[in-house]
């Protein structure tokens, strides 16, 4: 399916021909406003527990958080009544915020700035299955995500919360009935191991929606809007299946898409005007749909995105409500936690996340002859003082550890399929088309017969997704004896790093 995206127009242009189109837009206006009805969604998505402003991975600084997009979403409200407020997942993980409230402080944003409907994203289920539990129990909106099976039943069909759940939703705005419809990435089980899952299991969206647009439109509706945590990417992938799943789907007018951290104001994949609003709040996003009031068709699909910089005050609701857990979170990160003494270049720092695991795993009770981690980023660790903050910037995701008995065969397939953007420490090995040339551990030749203890953090685990699909298949092997460790790759490092004091 072929795709059509709408470049922003230039300032020159605009200029240029304002005049004519500000009076040829005053006549329009006024006659669309006599026989047409307009209904805007306005959306979020990946705010990662940002409720201040952040940095963009371009480095653009004070832009996005949520107390920025509520003051957005109240001017929008304001000049359109007739409107609804959804998000499309991943709310809560990503900042100390999120992580002490056990994302509840999000929810509860939500249920003040009066969002109608939120969708699961994949990063909802980091911090297991009880915990995105803590948070559905608390949400007054509904939370629409029909792709998902929970102990083997439809969401909304298990027990207890889940059954807040639903795959879609019919909201009355304007006079009009607006279908909702929530689907999640296919992706989770290449990301997030069975543990964490706790039984929960993501299908293929497309008979998922499919199920719903005919059910929606058997209750009658004017319009369908699907909220999916799958977003733009130049081609579908496994986790962000977009266009498969909507050239498969006929009925569906609008799709708001999330998940691939994107700035993708409008743009058409058949018939369907989808958009994306980028991540940790940096865009706030409004569709526009209007309606003709006679024959009630839709006439009219317009799409858009604001940067939420500087010109946007916080909304003193979101302070006033967040500000004792900011409080908080901020004291935390600002704790000392060592002092580096020279620059760690990025195969040091590499290492360093290797020893801190390994000693945190000896202290539980579980000794390792190595461990197979990277880096998220190719920067160094510069000299100085180094906070809690200082570690997240190293590892922004909360990982755990496996660890399995692998065979020297088996470790070699095991960094061939990696390319070598991990570390397989403190093994060292040289490789030649896919073989090892060299292969010996602290001086001596690694022994062909012998299994070896070594670690890896959950997500490489679990294919990192898709990327290390032989070390998914090699880790579920019975012989390896996979074994899930409770511990949590950050509070390792920390932990590694006070103890040391000085690196």
């Amino acid at each position: 399916m072929k795709d059509v995206c709408f470049s922003p127009i230039s300032r020159r242009r605009f200029l240029a021909a304002g005049g004519a189109w500000l009076g040829a837009g005053l006549f329009a206006d006024a006659a669309a406003e006599r026989r047409g009805k307009t209904v805007s969604i306005l959306h979020t998505t990946d705010l990662h527990g940002h409720i201040l402003p952040t940095v963009t991975y371009d480095g653009l600084g004070d832009v996005g958080g949520l107390a920025r997009c509520a003051t957005q979403i109240r001017r929008w409200r304001k000049e359109f009544p007739d409107s609804l407020l959804v998000d499309i997942g991943d709310v809560y993980q990503g900042t100390a915020v999120g992580l002490n409230s056990g994302g509840k402080l999000m929810i509860e944003l939500f249920n003040k700035l009066g969002y109608d409907a939120w969708v699961l994203g994949n990063h909802d289920f980091d911090w297991g299955r009880e915990i995105l539990e803590g948070a559905l129990a608390l949400s007054t909106p509904g939370v629409l995500t029909g792709n998902l099976r929970v102990d083997g039943k439809a969401a909304g069909d298990a027990a207890g919360v889940w059954q807040k759940v639903k795959p879609w939703a019919i909201r009355e705005v304007g006079g009009f009935r607006i279908g909702l419809v929530g689907v999640i990435t296919p992706g989770l089980p290449f990301w997030l191991t069975p543990k964490t899952l706790g039984g929960v299991e993501a299908l293929n969206p497309v008979e998922s929606l499919r199920r719903s647009v005919a059910e929606m439109k058997a209750e009658g509706v004017d319009a369908i809007v699907v909220l999916g945590h799958m977003g733009w990417r130049a081609q579908d992938d496994f986790a962000n299946p977009i266009r498969e799943m909507l050239g498969a789907v006929e009925g569906v007018d609008v799709y708001l898409a999330g998940h691939s951290h994107q700035d993708q104001p409008s743009w058409m994949t058949g018939r369907v005007l989808c958009s994306q609003a980028n991540y940790y709040g940096i865009h706030c996003g409004r569709v526009d749909l209007t309606f003709d009031l006679e024959s009630r068709k839709l006439i009219d699909r317009r799409a858009f995105t604001v940067l939420m910089d500087s010109r946007f005050d916080f909304d003193p609701l979101v302070i006033e409500v967040a500000k004792p857990e900011l409080a908080k979170a901020d004291e935390q990160m600002k704790r000392k936690v060592c002092t580096v003494k020279a620059e760690i270049p990025a195969v040091g720092v590499a290492s360093l996340l290797c020893a801190a695991f390994a000693t945190a795993l000896q202290k539980n009770g579980t000794t390792v002859d190595g461990v197979f981690h990277g880096t998220f980023g190719r920067d160094p660790i510069e000299a100085g003082e180094k906070t809690v903050e200082d570690i997240w910037k190293i590892l922004p995701y909360e990982n755990g550890l496996v660890v399995a008995d692998l065979t020297a065969a088996e470790l070699v397939e095991i960094v061939a399929e990696d390319g070598g953007s991990r570390l397989l420490w403190p093994f060292e090995i040289e490789l030649d088309g896919g073989k090892a040339k060299r292969f010996t551990l602290k001086g001596e030749l690694v022994d062909g017969s012998k299994r070896y203890r070594v670690a890896f953090n959950t997500y490489d685990g679990q294919s990192g997704g898709r990327r290390l699909m032989k070390l998914n298949e090699i880790l579920l092997r019975p012989e390896s004896k996979r074994q899930e460790i409770d511990l949590g790759t950050r509070q390792a490092l920390i932990d590694y790093l006070l103890d040391k004091g000085e690196i």
